[in-house]
């Protein structure tokens, strides 16, 4: 066998607006070099949080000098992949994989890339490493159960195995792969953590649900950690990295499956972990019981998927099966409950216009968050959104790296303007609807209706003040970056987070 074998992660991470960006962790990667590592081989990772270049990019390759070069993506980096795995060829000889959703959802797109020799459909963890072991002694790769193998021109698309049952066999995440003190949410004092996988619900916007009707039947796709699990190796892991942790950030779709659960892993958790934590949630599941709960062990912060404050976007185009009502109610019990309530939502939904983007801000005002965050919608292969979108004609060749950066529709209803104007002002024209709630009755709805005029009129010029804003946060952006590099200490009088 000779030398250990190396295996190279490339992990793309590009949120390229903020300034001074430093990356996440990846659970994927994490728990594939945790394994591996188990397994006696080699990992190392390129963490690409800015935009890489090709003499950097072959350098980096070459200097690993890997047995395997593993890349993961999602649908945003999919434009880049040509580009970045002619690049790692021309670093070294060696094979080339891509895992992740993209590849599972658009296999033949991938595989057919040039310099691709491998990809992973659905879970990797039994798949990838029996690909490293057999490279590793030289034998035959192409029959691996989830891999679709190219080989002298001939693709053996290979079927699925099991999902993986008991999610507690799996090792810890190595986090050690990453720089972790230096990531970006770390840097602010939180512990990114994920007990689960997959999701009970099939919101069309979200490729959960074609996932799951690729898995093989037979196995529980919403899957978790036991409880007691979960939160011995939360503690071990915040032990074992040893970084300035404030409170632990969960980043499972919803925090807890059902009631049973949360029952037995909230006095684990406040035992074992005892750190404030922020978590995300659906407004269904919270009731006077588990808010009360996840309060006692220490919840500061839920994050609510609102979406969209219309009933019909929200149910016939979205497929959420919540009411807006519902999500009146779950953020009243919150508030009950002194937790923070965190908004989530998406403006340029394929079938949404002006008038029903507005009733997402309105309720927003009503509900009174203590942070809103619009997203703008990105159609990704495989989703039932995504079809629709081709179907009606609403797609186009835009692609950006995040749905914070562009309109990747085109909709006959909605302009590129007017979505990027409320995404952009979004929190702004919250503010100034809630500005009405210090009246009642007929004075609160006259001043809603004032600024419904103000925000549909012809006059307003939406587009120009969006260009200017822009404009803006470029310069600002630009400005940042510089400071970061030529004067950090500088950067931090003016209230930048700490560079690295």
């Amino acid at each position: 066998m000779g030398d250990v074998m190396k295996v190279l992660f490339v992990f793309p991470d590009l949120a390229s607006d903020i300034t001074n960006y430093t990356g996440v962790t990846s659970y994927g990667v994490s728990i594939l070099s945790a394994l591996c590592k188990e397994a006696g081989f080699e990992t190392e990772l390129l963490h690409l949080t800015q935009e890489p270049t090709r003499a950097g990019f072959v350098e980096k390759i070459a200097a690993a000098q890997p047995g395997l070069i593993a890349f993961s993506t999602n649908s945003h980096y999919a434009r880049r992949l040509p580009e970045w795995t002619e690049w790692a060829a021309e670093g070294a000889s060696a094979p080339i994989a891509v895992g992740g959703v993209h590849p599972t959802l658009s296999p033949e797109e991938v595989i057919n890339l040039p310099h691709v020799s491998h990809i992973c459909i659905g879970e990797g963890e039994e798949a990838f490493l029996e690909l490293c072991r057999a490279l590793d002694e030289g034998r035959d790769t192409t029959g691996i159960a989830n891999l679709w193998v190219k080989q002298d021109g001939v693709i053996h698309r290979n079927e699925m195995r099991p999902l993986i049952r008991d999610l507690d066999t799996l090792p810890d995440p190595d986090y050690g792969l990453f720089q972790f003190e230096e990531l970006y949410p770390v840097r602010r004092g939180l512990f990114p953590y994920i007990m689960s996988r997959g999701c009970a619900f099939r919101c069309t916007y979200c490729s959960v649900h074609a996932l799951r009707e690729l898995s093989p039947r037979g196995v529980k796709f919403w899957r978790f950690l036991s409880p007691r699990h979960t939160a011995e190796q939360l503690r071990d892991m915040i032990a074992r990295h040893k970084a300035d942790i404030d409170k632990v950030q969960f980043l499972d779709a919803i925090l807890f499956p059902n009631m049973r659960w949360l029952r037995e892993f909230a006095p684990l958790y406040k035992e074992l972990v005892g750190l404030p934590f922020s978590c995300n949630m659906r407004a269904d599941f919270v009731t006077e019981e588990s808010a009360a709960l996840m309060a006692d062990m220490g919840c500061e912060i839920v994050r609510f998927g609102v979406e969209s404050g219309d009933d019909y976007i929200s149910d016939e185009i979205l497929d959420r099966s919540l009411e807006v009502e519902d999500i009146r109610r779950a953020f009243a019990i919150l508030r009950r409950h002194g937790m923070e309530r965190w908004s989530y939502n998406i403006v340029g939904i394929p079938e949404e216009n002006l008038e029903s983007a507005l009733k997402t801000i309105r309720l927003n005002a009503e509900i009174d968050p203590e942070l809103a965050i619009a997203f703008i919608f990105y159609p990704y292969p495989g989703t039932r959104l995504h079809d629709r979108c081709v179907e009606k004609g609403y797609m186009t060749d835009k692609e950006f790296d995040h749905y914070f950066q562009g309109v990747a529709t085109r909709m006959p209803d909605f302009s590129e303007g007017d979505i990027l104007f409320l995404h952009r002002f979004f929190r702004p024209l919250i503010r100034l609807y809630r500005f009405g709630n210090r009246w009642q009755g007929e004075g609160r709805e006259r001043w809603v209706d004032f600024v419904d005029g103000v925000l549909r009129s012809p006059l307003l010029p939406r587009h120009t003040i969006v260009k200017v804003h822009m404009a803006y946060r470029r310069l600002r952006h630009n400005m940042g970056e510089f400071l970061v590099n030529r004067s950090p200490g500088l950067y931090r009088l003016l209230g930048g987070t700490d560079p690295v």
